[in-house]
């Protein structure tokens, strides 16, 4: 199957500008944003409505001149990239386009675009696009010679480029002219002869990427990409040669698997194809194989390994993943023995110095008389080495498989360090562990904090001063952050916030207060950054007199 693709229709249309501002004035251009595309000796024109601009013209003029080769008022409705691309590109809008342009000249060209305003006269929009004039390179005739598979695995792809002339359509060999092969990453230059034609010939590995054919899904084919250029124009397209399963034989190591719930087997083996004279060989490296669930690739002698994750007694199922392959494999017997898993574990701590550590805990083929796993909640200075346990959460189990446990649980800050969880196993039941995660915050402190005058007498001022710190990693001044104000009148027990603060570069705070009453004072940095804890100065009591 060939498919063609304009390269340069394509490129514009994903870069085509949005214009704006005409000449004229903005309030009479009933149109003032639309998109032009010039490619293949042609212009598309999209306008925000589906209706045809009123005297639509389009002025297509040698660049650095004024006066237009050629003006086109006739246009015709096409679908973007139709019959031109194989894209899957949204927006499949409708534009105008003319019909190839016949210049006389070939050479660098610019686009006007022109219609009547809202008030009947003339919009113009000038240099709306840029049109390429030139000769340009063309594909015909593309194909292979035979599909492939592992037994015959080369083909012939071969084709004809030619030079089209915009001017009258004509078509002559493009002699000599380099073609561009490409596989997947893999790219090489052919070279047509005299008369514009190329062959080249294409050993395939059968670990290339293989496609499936989009109506017929029983058919897979490898893409060969084909380029060429020239004056700049650059053509694209692809041939499809189809590619033929054989049959594949999977040699296991191993019939059977055991293991805990949740830790992984290893089940290992080798893949070989059948040849037409019966014989077996082993499949080129990179073969897929599917193991269960997980995916993996074979070595130059057709072996594999595979780690799939026991999770119950299912069997796993040994299959090629390879379209160039097909048959039936073989079955690994599975034993699940008990154990457990724990998934999205996350731990933080907050600005009150309160952790917080959550899980999912997951249970497996938990044996008869079991009522309870108990999780312990561990700490780390370094996350490698002293693990000591802070707090154990007892999780409700049941023998048989279990539905997750979501475990949430709140500790006292037990100093900067790592924390994990931790279910110690048994002999019947395996144990896990979560990754360590750093729980840290850096500790903040008011050490000075003062409110002055005392006593003052009622109506004058009082001022409230204090410093803001943090051990970074040795005590230093903490700058930019917000401190509240709290007042607590002589016999309550109730703080009355009364304004906020930001410390200055040397972390210090003041502010003044008229004296209504004897009370005490106390500033706090509660609203902190991800990175501090909360700090409290101390209480300083102000007698306030008559």
């Amino acid at each position: 199957m060939n498919k063609r693709i304009s390269a340069v229709l394509c490129t514009a249309i994903a870069t085509a500008a949005v214009l704006a501002a005409p000449t004229t004035a903005q309030a009479a251009d009933p149109h003032p944003k639309f998109v032009v595309i010039s490619a293949d000796s042609r212009v598309l024109l999209k306008f925000p409505t589906s209706e045809q601009p009123k005297g639509l013209k389009v002025h297509v003029r040698p660049k650095g001149t004024s006066t237009p080769a050629a003006t086109l008022t006739s246009f015709s409705v096409t679908e973007r990239c139709e019959s031109m691309c194989d894209s899957d590109m949204p927006d499949m809008a409708e534009y105008l386009t003319t019909g190839p342009l016949r210049l006389a000249d070939l050479g660098q060209y610019a686009v006007d675009v022109e219609y009547v305003g809202t008030e009947g006269e003339p919009v113009l929009h000038k240099d709306s696009s840029a049109l390429s004039y030139v000769l340009r390179p063309v594909f015909e005739n593309v194909n292979y010679s035979n599909g492939v598979d592992l037994a015959k695995q080369d083909t012939v792809v071969s084709g004809d480029i030619k030079i089209y002339d915009p001017r009258d359509s004509s078509k002559k060999p493009f002699a000599g002219g380099t073609v561009t092969r490409r596989i997947g990453t893999v790219a090489t230059p052919v070279t047509a002869d005299a008369q514009g034609h190329f062959e080249s010939k294409v050993v395939l590995t059968g670990a290339e990427p293989v496609h499936q054919d989009h109506f017929d899904y029983g058919w897979h084919h490898v893409h060969v990409d084909l380029a060429t250029e020239l004056n700049g124009a650059k053509e694209t397209t692809h041939t499809e040669v189809n590619v033929n399963a054989v049959r594949a034989r999977i040699t296991l190591d191993s019939p059977t698997q055991t293991g805990a719930y949740a830790t992984r087997g290893k089940v290992g083996g080798t893949v070989a194809w059948e040849s037409p004279d019966g014989t077996y060989k082993p499949v080129p490296a990179g073969t897929a194989v599917k193991v269960g669930t997980e995916s993996v690739n074979t070595d130059g002698s057709g072996r594999f390994t595979a780690s799939p994750k026991f999770l119950d007694d299912k069997p796993w199922t040994v299959v090629e993943n390879s379209p160039w392959l097909f048959g039936s494999g073989p079955q690994v017997k599975v034993n699940t023995t008990a154990g457990t898993l724990f998934t999205g574990f996350t731990a933080s701590v907050d600005n009150n110095k309160t952790v917080t550590v959550k899980a999912q805990f997951d249970r497996g083929e938990i044996p008869a008389g079991t009522t309870s796993l108990k999780v312990e909640v561990q700490h780390s200075a370094d996350g490698k080495t002293g693990w000591t346990t802070r707090k154990s959460v007892d999780v409700t189990t049941r023998p048989g498989a279990n539905t997750p446990a979501y475990i949430e649980s709140t500790l006292p800050y037990p100093g900067a360090g790592y924390i994990r969880l931790r279910y110690a196993g048994t002999k019947t039941i395996h144990g896990w562990s979560t990754p360590a995660v750093k729980v840290a915050r850096t500790m903040t402190a008011i050490p000075d904090f003062n409110a002055s005058p005392e006593p003052v007498r009622k109506g004058r001022l009082i001022t409230v001063t204090g410093k803001l710190t943090h051990a970074d990693p040795t005590w230093k001044p903490l700058a930019g952050q917000k401190v509240r104000y709290y007042f607590r009148p002589a016999g309550s027990t109730t703080w009355r916030y009364m304004t906020w603060d930001v410390t200055e570069a040397d972390g210090t705070f003041s502010q003044a207060f008229g004296a209504e009453m004897t009370g005490s004072w106390m500033a706090r940095y509660e609203e902190t950054d991800a990175t501090h804890f909360f700090a409290e100065s101390r209480v300083d009591e102000v007698v306030v007199k008559p």
